[in-house]
């Protein structure tokens, strides 16, 4: 199972495990997965059965959407200048009283421009 959390937003990495986790919270089972998901052990303290695989398929559809529309953050962390290079270039600008268009805001307004966050909400 595997999410990220990005601004205080926790999204899925879409997979089976994630999938199964998100439509049965605290379940806990062992997978055999040879082309077909199936059991082999499955344990679940309220009672619930065990996903079906169109559930999981289904799911892992849902998370994908998710997982994309939050590529452009993913893409924006990769390209940021590193932490000290950033301070350093933002030390340089306060010294030289340009805050508006000094290397630092230049560097990440790049970033934020070659990789725009989507103009419509995330897929639910």
């Amino acid at each position: 199972m595997s999410f990220r959390i990005f601004k205080g937003i926790e999204y899925p990495v879409p997979g089976i495990d994630t999938a199964i986790q998100v439509l049965r919270p605290g379940a806990k089972y062992d997978l055999i997965s040879a082309g077909v998901i199936k059991f082999n052990e499955w344990i679940d303290e309220e009672g619930r059965e065990p996903p079906t695989s169109e559930e999981i398929g289904l799911e892992i559809i849902r998370e994908q959407k998710i997982y994309d529309y939050y590529e452009y953050e993913r893409n924006r962390e990769k390209q940021y200048p590193d932490l000290k290079e950033q301070l350093d270039n933002l030390y340089h600008d306060i010294k030289n009283n340009n805050l508006n268009n000094g290397e630092w805001i230049k560097s990440i307004d790049k970033v934020k421009l070659d990789n725009p966050k989507p103009d419509t909400s995330p897929p639910k």
